[in-house]
């Protein structure tokens, strides 16, 4: 499973090379910007028929996530993502320790896991948690033609799903390896 946050951790767990870490990254976040200019190309008719009908900012939380309420508590929503990773991450290391060769148990303790994570604690911030799902579209939102787009709200893009999933998935390396004695 490669993803920044999780590469992060991988990394300071042993489990990933750290020379393997940047380029990791770069292709993750490569892979959301491809993914999000294909999904746009294969809907193009269908955002050349909203203009001007669907919200601006509706359209622009297709691609990147975005807090729910109005008047973003940065601090709170920064604490939030980076607990959600912390929870995330210490899991699906402490599950893959224990499941060893077994990559079925491992892929369902997964999905469990980011139903569990997703549903109990992703709704105040959007659960972005993966900097390649938010960050890798957001820049491909900003450079796509779509007509009447919204701010990207680069301000809570790079703060909240951008920095705070690192800060989560350092501590729960720290916190897996260190403290539950695995890896």
């Amino acid at each position: 499973m490669h993803e920044p946050r999780m590469v992060l951790a991988q990394c300071i767990v042993g489990l990933v090379p750290w020379g393997n870490c940047i380029p990791f990254m770069l292709a993750d976040m490569l892979g959301g910007f491809v993914g999000a200019v294909i999904a746009w190309f294969m809907y193009a008719d269908e955002f050349k028929a909203s203009e001007g009908v669907v919200d601006p900012i509706a359209q622009r939380n297709i691609f990147s996530t975005n807090p729910t309420t109005e008047g973003t508590n940065y601090a709170r929503n920064f604490f939030c993502e980076a607990i959600c990773t912390f929870v995330f991450i210490s899991a699906i290391l402490a599950a893959a320790s224990r499941a060893g060769e077994n990559v079925l148990m491992l892929a369902i303790c997964v999905g469990l896991i980011v139903w569990a994570v997703g549903m109990g604690m992703g709704g105040i911030t959007g659960f972005a948690m993966n900097q390649a799902r938010d960050l890798g579209p957001r820049m491909a939102y900003q450079v796509l033609p779509i007509k009447n787009k919204a701010d990207n709200n680069w301000k809570y893009g790079l703060l909240v799903p951008g920095i705070a999933p690192f800060v989560g998935a350092i501590v729960a390396a720290l916190f897996v390896h260190g403290f539950l004695g695995m890896f």
